[in-house]
């Protein structure tokens, strides 16, 4: 399969943090010298893993922009949970085993058999450090059953990434929360969310416009979607979610960056103060209104 685009992460600079979209929940960040590969699904299926070139299941619509040989580099694995399109064992297998993986509870069972040295699983509100960068898990609003409705119930995690002052929100597959509110006292720059799978499956999967609100709640500047123009995993339209999610962000649709698979993206090295200069225009949103009008009837 062709490769989507010819971008060359070896040629990143590590005092910038860089973030490409590889597919799916697959996300490869250079957070400032730490290299990170999120949820990896590398190859042209997802599914049931059949030793040892063969998987059974849903085929990419678009091809991986890179190759697992060219992710030799990888300092850390972050997985949010047990799902199969989300705990790929094929491109775990493939992926160096020098890399720290960094997982959810009772995902380190699975993990650990494929020759991963060290392996740590998170709570949330737990933390772990892999070269100077703090990874703390939190919730969401998700389910963990990797053989539904059968078979062991393992953990599901968001992931906060920080490091130098900087910091990014990687959330799980989640439905509607006001969770990732909690983070809106320190705001991430960046934060990373799930945009599909809504069709039928809206309460374990957030729609566009409700990710919207998450994103607005968090306090976070830019909104990389994922999760998305992969694989047909649900029946909305495969163009549907990201076109809801720019009509749900209005005139603050620049907020809304890496909207093509297989593109790279660097943080502007002004966001340090983001918050002050954005917060008052996010929350007068037209999504951001409507929510607070919701809440306030609510109480």
């Amino acid at each position: 399969m062709p490769k989507t685009s010819l971008f060359e992460p070896s040629a990143w600079p590590n005092e910038h943090l860089t973030v490409a979209n590889l597919g799916h929940a697959t996300l490869l960040i250079n957070f400032f010298g730490v290299r990170v590969i999120t949820d990896p699904t590398l190859f042209e299926r997802i599914g049931v893993s059949l030793e040892p070139f063969i998987t059974v299941g849903p085929k990419r619509i678009v091809p991986a922009p890179l190759s697992p040989p060219e992710l030799d580099f990888a300092d850390l694995v972050l997985v949010t949970h047990a799902h199969m399109d989300h705990l790929d064992i094929r491109s775990l297998k493939a992926l160096p085993k020098s890399a720290v993986v960094v997982a959810a509870r009772g995902c380190g069972r699975i993990i650990s058999r494929l020759g991963y040295r060290d392996v740590r699983e998170l709570e949330w509100g737990e933390s772990a450090e892999v070269a100077g960068l703090r990874v703390t898990a939190m919730g969401a609003r998700h389910w963990g059953k990797r053989w539904p409705p059968f078979g062991a119930d393992y953990g599901f995690a968001s992931y906060v990434l920080e490091k130098d002052g900087y910091r990014m929100l990687l959330a799980c597959d989640s439905a509607y929360t006001e969770l990732f509110g909690e983070l809106a006292h320190n705001p991430p720059q960046i934060a990373a969310f799930s945009i599909s799978a809504y069709n039928p499956f809206i309460w374990n999967h957030a729609n566009p416009e409700e990710v919207w609100r998450m994103f607005v709640q968090s306090g976070a500047r830019y909104l990389v979607p994922i999760h998305w123009g992969t694989f047909h995993l649900s029946r909305e339209p495969i163009e549907e979610p990201m076109s809801r999610l720019l009509s749900a962000a209005g005139a603050l649709e620049e907020r809304i960056v890496l909207r093509e698979i297989g593109g790279a993206w660097t943080l502007p090295g002004q966001s340090m103060t983001h918050a002050r200069e954005t917060e008052a225009a996010l929350r007068e949103s037209p999504t951001a209104r409507d929510a607070n009008a919701r809440s306030a009837r609510g109480r």
